[in-house]
């Protein structure tokens, strides 16, 4: 190693202001994996949407055949409740096969009845409880969207009766028999599926009674799909569909009517078009193409188990989503706790009033049903005991600027009417954010965690994957952490040191005076750096300098054999050759790091 350093004092001074440092610090930095923050990392949606894939063509490509694959899907699944009535479709055998071979089996009389039993002790639980009661009996009433959502398979098939209705319309303008219904269900916004059921009552009925052909296929091809995809669907599969809704979602029916109700569902669930339609199918082609993502960085005989698992997690979103936002409402009710049903009644009753009052600014009718909602509120409060009170602001929290429960600004003049507005939509828009960041920091991590432990049940756990993957993660953050501190001092050194310049004289008194005041100086004890830099501040310049000059002069070097036991050996960072200089070449910059750290161990050792 070349001893030609003339001044260590301008080694120490060109390491600590090294260009090619500060370029590989911030190269380093760069790659460091940024945290996305517990809520992200526990997400699977929000992790999925913020994280880059390795391969984004096997992706794409992935999300393409999926897409390809489940319109097909769908529509075979589809084919038999359009065209064919509910006795002739595959559902209905499967009904009858398990009503005929299993129903009578004692295990599974057994399981009906622990069933019924359960739900009976469970109904007459929350009837004696005000808390429970309130939690199941009196959710809140979301927006049209959410509450469409919330509403679930039946809310959708509801949605889906206008569309059909209105084909039918449109296929034959002479028939005026589903005109008011058409009418009620595009207007109507649903507040409970009590409603939905009653509404879903009267199109069945309709069907029946009208003398058409239900089973009639109606064929229609969507712009989008280029010709090449059919929309085919006819008022049969109202009837079919709706049946099947009500053998798994109400009681009543038998284990073959539950078996076959519910296989519905799981289709819905496989190809996300039975209720919702082919556009969201490209949502679920989305979760496939991030699937497959997944399963290509997997361990050799885990791909299989890696994709399932990746799929079952995102999809557990779609298939649950309807339960997310029931799970929300129904804690937002709880701020009718102490309020009776019929009292609850009364008040969305007096705030639909008031905020249409509100709208055509009659300010008689708008103060009069705000008193009335007033003495409600007041009247619950009186009823709510004192263990009942942390539930009561639970529900004021979740149920916090409800659109259906928020009273709207009473109309006066242009301007005044616009300022009140404001803190109307800011306490609307702050209530959608708690329960929105409740759904995907809470509900939607515990609801895919479990598809995820399911999925390893049935399809197995790759070990080897997640092994690898836990791995990775405890590099980064090991890496992110070690990378802060440095990041920190180096951003500390560029604002408060200087440069030093050789000196051609040497300050013995000084050094020595320095040195004995040293201990007073440190902050942090052992830390041999920290002292270095200390000693470089503008208050010490020329005892800084003295004490570099004396103790490594032109002629003199510390190095390794200098009997000077180190506390840690130094990682230079060094960049391209330089053939300018022969003391810029890396031999020579590894020579100046060595030196410095020997240096630092030197002076340390003379005064701790």
């Amino acid at each position: 190693m070349s001893q030609n350093i003339s001044n260590l004092g301008r080694n120490i001074s060109t390491y600590q202001y090294n260009p090619y440092i500060q370029q590989q610090q911030q190269s380093f930095s760069a790659g460091t994996p940024v945290s996305n923050g517990k809520v992200v990392e526990s997400n699977p949606l929000l992790n999925a949407a913020t994280s880059t894939p390795d391969n984004p063509a096997k992706m794409l490509a992935a999300m393409g055949f999926s897409a390809a694959a489940l319109i097909p899907l769908n529509n075979v699944i589809n084919k038999p409740l359009i065209e064919k009535e509910y006795e002739k479709t595959f559902f209905a055998k499967i009904e009858k096969y398990i009503d005929k071979h299993l129903s009578s089996k004692s295990w599974v009389k057994n399981l009906n009845k622990k069933a019924e039993n359960f739900r009976t002790a469970f109904q007459n639980k929350v009837n004696n409880s005000e808390i429970l009661r309130t939690l199941f009996k009196k959710p809140s009433v979301a927006g049209p969207m959410a509450q469409q959502q919330a509403n679930g398979s039946i809310g959708h098939m509801a949605s889906r009766a206008v569309e059909i209705m209105q084909k039918y319309k449109k296929a034959h303008p002479e028939f005026t028999g589903f005109d008011s219904l058409i009418a009620k269900g595009t207007k109507a916004k649903f507040e409970s599926i009590g409603q939905i059921r009653n509404y879903m009552d009267d199109v069945v009925r309709t069907i029946k009674n009208s003398g058409v052909s239900a089973t009639e296929v109606i064929t229609k091809k969507p712009k989008w799909g280029l010709g090449i995809i059919k929309n085919k669907t006819s008022l049969q599969e109202i009837i079919n569909k709706y049946d099947l809704i009500k053998k798994y979602k109400f009681p009543g029916a038998t284990a073959g009517g539950k078996a076959s109700g519910y296989l519905l569902r799981g289709t819905e669930c496989l190809t996300n078009g039975i209720f919702a339609g082919i556009g969201s199918i490209l949502m679920q082609a989305i979760f496939i193409g991030q699937s497959v993502s997944e399963a290509s960085k997997a361990e050799k005989g885990e791909k299989f188990s890696t994709f399932m698992a990746s799929l079952s997690e995102l999809m557990a979103f779609m298939a649950t989503m309807g339960i997310q936002m029931r799970t929300v409402n129904h804690l937002a009710g709880l701020k009718f706790m102490g309020m009776p049903a019929t009292d609850v009644a009364k008040y969305r009753k007096a705030v639909k009033i008031a905020n249409e009052a509100a709208k055509c600014g009659n300010h008689k009718a708008y103060n009069k049903m705000a008193i009335l909602i007033k003495n409600l509120e007041q009247n619950a409060k009186r009823n709510v005991k004192w263990y009942q009170k942390p539930i009561k602001w639970i529900g004021n929290i979740f149920g916090y600027g409800r659109v259906k429960e928020t009273l709207k600004p009473l109309k006066s003049g242009k301007f005044a009417t616009a300022l009140a507005k404001i803190p109307n939509k800011l306490k609307i828009f702050t209530g959608f954010s708690i329960r929105t960041a409740f759904i995907m920091a809470v509900l939607t991590p515990i609801i895919s965690g479990l598809a995820k432990k399911a999925s390893y049940a049935i399809f197995g756990k790759p070990v080897k994957t997640l092994e690898k993957q836990k791995a990775q993660q405890e590099a980064d953050k090991a890496a992110s952490q070690q990378q802060e501190p440095v990041s920190q001092q180096q951003a500390a050194q560029t604002q408060t040191q200087q440069p030093v310049q050789p000196q051609q004289t040497v300050n013995t008194v000084t050094a020595t005076s320095t040195v004995q005041s040293m201990p007073q100086q440190q902050a942090v004890p052992g830390n041999l750096m920290d002292t270095m830099n200390r000693m470089q501040q503008p208050q010490n310049t020329i005892a800084s300098q003295s004490i570099m000059n004396q103790a490594a002069p032109a002629s003199t070097s510390i190095s390794p054999d200098a009997g000077i036991k180190r506390t840690y050996i130094p990682n230079p960072i060094l960049g391209p050759e330089n053939q300018q200089s022969l003391a810029a070449t890396r031999t020579a910059r590894i020579d100046a790091v060595l030196r410095q750290a020997d240096y630092a161990e030197a002076m340390a050792q003379k005064f701790i």
